[in-house]
């Protein structure tokens, strides 16, 4: 079964969010957070990396849930 595989920009377009959507019975999760400037990315358990978002979207004052990613498939 074929996954999408979406990215955004949080912080003000500082760091790209990579992460591949909910199908079926898989949930979606986050892969990698990248630091767009120096190109380091960032790679750990599904966890970690969705409160590492969560920590950059609310210290750069963004609030509310991206469009492009769905964590949990809807059937």
């Amino acid at each position: 079964m074929a996954q999408q595989m979406v990215s955004w920009f949080v912080s003000d377009g500082r760091y790209r969010v990579h992460a591949i959507n909910a199908v079926g019975r898989r949930r979606g999760r986050i892969v990698e957070v990248e630091e767009v400037d120096t190109g380091e990315r960032f790679h750990g358990s599904a966890r970690r990396m969705k409160r590492l978002v969560d920590t950059l979207r609310v210290s750069s004052g963004e609030f509310g849930h991206d469009g492009v990613w769905t964590p949990d498939s809807n059937l």
